[in-house]
């Protein structure tokens, strides 16, 4: 399989944008506390993503297989039809922010730097959808998150993750207990055409 691995996505966010997407609305205090948060976050962050190009092999009216591989998931099943073609994709703060993140202790330090990596979660998932348009021409993208609005089955996030044969390792992620995405600001979907 063709792996797509970027091992720092780029990101790049001015005062205003900051202000506005951790909701601060123009507090003064709170944005002398994100300052130097964010100053660190921009010498040490290397925010990855990894993601590949699969097939829905085969549709049935309980689940969708992916490469072979079943999913049951309903919500999923009425995104994509057999044939079609998706893009299995993980995106992570990486473990150089997350293990800076850890050495904080002040409670609006902590919330500040989960905010960020928040953010550069999301950036790493447009940045991802955006590689994928431009590579297929697709105009739009249906981001289909395990776990959002139903139930996931942890076998099911398990196999899922079990798509990228090891590759994860390249961005340090790994799954933790419960089949949890590791490191904690790190998020694992597929993204199909939204038609």
């Amino acid at each position: 399989m063709n792996y797509k691995i970027f091992g720092k996505f780029p990101f790049s966010y001015d005062s205003e944008t900051l202000d506005k997407e951790l909701h601060l609305r123009g507090n003064e205090a709170m944005l002398d506390i994100l300052e130097p948060i964010y100053e660190m976050v921009k010498q040490i962050a290397r925010p990855k993503a990894i993601y590949f190009q699969a097939e829905v092999t085969e549709k049935t009216d309980t689940s969708v297989k992916i490469n072979g591989v079943p999913f049951e998931s309903q919500l999923f099943r009425g995104y994509v039809k057999q044939g079609d073609l998706v893009f299995p994709y993980i995106v992570t703060v990486g473990t150089e922010l997350d293990d800076y993140a850890k050495t904080l202790k002040d409670s609006m330090d902590l919330f500040m730097i989960d905010e960020v990596m928040n953010l550069l979660v999301n950036t790493g998932k447009v940045f991802v959808a955006d590689t994928v348009k431009e590579a297929t021409g697709w105009r739009s993208i249906q981001d289909y998150v395990p776990g959002n609005g139903e139930e996931w089955s942890t076998v099911e996030q398990k196999r899922l993750f079990d798509l990228f044969a090891g590759e994860t390792a390249k961005i340090g992620v790994t799954l933790g207990d419960n089949y949890f995405v590791l490191p904690g600001r790190s998020t694992i979907g597929i993204l199909s055409q939204q038609e």
